[in-house]
């Protein structure tokens, strides 16, 4: 026998629970609370704009059904646009929609509930002709031709939940895309809102399923977390005025404990090492999360390393086949452009271009790769396309002998402007300072777990440190651990000449040309691993020139007397070309907890990573930190603040400081 709700309806005609002494829904506002929570929460029409094969969404608590009905209006409004459009995804893609009552609302008063919601009478007559008169047994309703379907389960919301994917003759189990944690708070309806109910959903959630609540209970959060997602407050309108989200990325019974970031409690303060583009990034990143930071640059100002050369190119690094590393750069590119036209539309100015970027097929193999990804469907136009050599010209503004693949959005920058600018833009939070003129020569464990920082001037006891730095920190102890290596490179800055001076894009070859800024070029770089020496040297130059010279011949008439300056400058690379971010890894503490990978990789283990506490890395970034900083910046700040990461499990461990250790255990390096 199923339960039937107490209900009573306002003078407005809106419907109140007796039951739970609270409203269904905030009646002055209209549907757009709930759509700001639950439909804009998980992103709903931009998730459904991409028309999965099928999409599934479950609910706690259907009510009134106004969250369905919300969600049938997006789906159905996408369609029809799509649909105008001739697109056979759209007309393929479906909807499933789960919601567990175990108070369910009679046929009478579904009716009179949805009668103050005209904007949806066309869903909500749908749902109220399908639906029973006094719902007693589960039911699935069918809406836009079968493209909707709506599982209606009358149960208490973890037994409810319990039924669904529970075949013990199938492995799957996770079918769940989204989440609609609605019902009545935990202060009104206790009894829902419990651990077996956040195992449930573990249970069921897909990799990356996102959730939103307008609970924001510590102890919710607190399950939630626990259950697996990141969680973070936002506000909404309306009467509850708060509203939690989430993402599924730390499940607890994965078997890859060693893919998981550790949780912990955001700090109050960190402090960071290093002056360049990542600790830029970082410190902005954390100081607009609310954290308190302070910056020990070694030198006497911010930006003197990698990131001091004149002009610097920004451009993505895209193989031929969507591999995991392009796939990171896309979107580390991508982020990079919005967030430094971000900092521009603050008033935090630099000198660039969005001129664009020509990858020059000035030989036979590198015209084969331009082939490829112009018959490709890999990348989308808008990052990569194909040009001939007419096109290549009008681009660059000068004669080419070649065509080339073309970045539309990529640029150039002046990067030690644009470092001192978003360290201003931190600055202007209150929440930044910095010390320069601090070398950091050793750091060394308290008892306490704070560290000390030992400087040439003095030491600093500090809590939670992050190490930004680049190449020049490789030998501290700690940080030496890691397999970082310390690459040379020599950018020679050139006078502009009437024959170059017109150049309107970036560059490739196998080196790079950027155009005129403040009547210079730079061309580069140099290439030597393994070394820390900075200073210039003559046949660097005539490297960058002899470089440039035979991939484009002709092009420029320059020679050593156009040099103006000349700057050596050290990349910190890692083995797999790709960044790192995240906790240092205890690495001696990973031997003795995973040992059995080196058997059998696929060992199932859900312990989380062990790591070094209060000690976090952002580093690796190589010659590509203006690509990649913001994005890595954000993953830091996910990790120390506990907020949603912005790329997936798999992806994280790709830039996970542990992933070296993991895979010598794997090869047996360690036997």
């Amino acid at each position: 026998m199923i339960d039937q709700t107490k209900i009573t309806f306002q003078s407005d005609g809106s419907p109140y629970s007796s039951q739970f002494e609270d409203i269904y829904f905030d009646t002055n506002h209209g549907t757009s609370q709930s759509e700001c929570v639950f439909i804009n929460g998980n992103k709903i029409k931009t998730r459904l704009a991409k028309y999965p094969e099928k999409f599934v969404i479950a609910e706690t608590g259907f009510g009134t059904g106004l969250n369905f009905l919300l969600t049938l209006a997006t789906f159905d409004q996408l369609k029809q646009s799509q649909n105008r459009q001739n697109t056979r995804t759209a007309a393929d893609s479906t909807l499933h929609f789960i919601s567990v009552e175990k108070y369910p609302l009679s046929k009478a008063q579904l009716s009179q509930s949805l009668k103050i919601l005209p904007e949806l009478e066309q869903y909500s007559q749908q749902l109220i002709a399908q639906y029973p008169e006094n719902p007693e047994q589960d039911i699935t309703l069918s809406f836009l031709n079968g493209a909707v379907t709506l599982q209606l389960i009358f149960n208490d919301a973890t037994l409810g939940l319990a039924q669904l994917a529970s075949d013990k003759n199938t492995r799957v189990s996770a079918i769940v895309d989204a989440w609609y944690l609605d019902g009545f708070s935990p202060a009104k309806n206790p009894e829902m809102w419990h651990t077996g109910l956040f195992q449930q959903i573990t249970r069921l959630s897909k990799e990356q399923a996102t959730l939103s609540t307008f609970t924001v209970s510590g102890k919710v959060k607190r399950q939630l977390i626990s259950a697996g997602f990141r969680v973070e407050k936002r506000p909404t309108n309306g009467k509850k005025d708060e509203m939690l989200s989430g993402v599924f990325q730390q499940n607890p019974d994965s078997g890859k404990g060693y893919q998981q970031r550790q949780i912990i409690a955001k700090p109050q303060q960190v402090s960071i090492i290093g002056g360049g583009i990542a600790s830029a990034c970082a410190a902005y990143a954390l100081t607009k999360a609310g954290v308190k930071v302070t910056v020990y640059c070694q030198d006497f100002s911010v930006a003197q390393g990698a990131s001091s050369n004149h002009i610097a190119a920004l451009y993505p690094l895209i193989h031929q086949q969507a591999d995991d590393i392009s796939l990171f750069y896309q979107q580390a590119f991508e982020q990079a452009v919005s967030y430094y036209k971000s900092i521009l539309a603050q008033g935090f100015n630099f000198d660039h271009d969005w001129c664009g970027l020509l990858e020059i097929s000035y030989k036979p193999a590198l015209a084969l790769r331009q082939q490829h990804i112009e018959n490709s469907t890999v990348w989308p136009k808008s990052l990569i396309h194909s040009v001939d050599k007419q096109t290549a010209s009008e681009l660059a503004s000068i004669a080419l002998d070649h065509g080339g693949l073309f970045f539309p959005k990529a640029g150039w920058i002046a990067p030690a402007q644009l470092v001192k600018q978003i360290f201003s833009a931190a600055e202007s939070t209150n929440r930044l300072r910095i010390e320069t003129g601090c070398k950091i020569n050793n750091i060394n464990q308290q008892a306490d777990g704070k560290w000390l920082l030992q400087s040439d001037k003095e030491n600093h006891l500090v809590g939670m440190l992050i190490y930004c730095g680049g190449a020049q920190g490789i030998p501290l102890n700690l940080i030496k651990q890691l397999p970082l290596t310390s690459v040379r490179g020599q950018v020679s800055s050139m006078a502009s000449n009437d024959k170059i001076k017109s150049l309107s894009t970036v560059i490739c070859h196998k080196g790079y040309l950027t155009p005129e800024n403040k009547n210079l070029h730079c061309i580069g770089a140099t290439f030597q691993k393994n070394s820390f020496d900075t200073e210039n040297k003559t046949e660097d130059d005539q490297f960058n020139l002899n470089m440039l010279d035979k991939c484009l011949p002709g092009l420029t008439d320059w020679n050593t007397k156009d040099i103006i300056q000349s700057k050596a400058r050290l990349r910190c690379m890692t083995p797999d070309h790709l960044p790192m971010v995240g906790a240092m890894p205890d690495i001696e503490a990973h031997k003795q907890q995973y040992p059995h990978l080196s058997k059998d990789k696929r060992w199932r283990y859900n312990q989380p990573a062990p790591i070094i506490d209060n000690l976090y890395m952002l580093t690796g970034l190589g010659a590509r930190g203006l690509c990649t900083a913001p994005l890595l910046a954000d993953i830091l700040t996910a990790d120390i603040c506990g907020t949603p990461y912005p790329l997936n499990n798999e992806q994280l461990f790709n830039l996970a400081p542990n992933r070296f250790v993991i895979r010598d255990i794997i090869r047996r390096k360690f036997d």
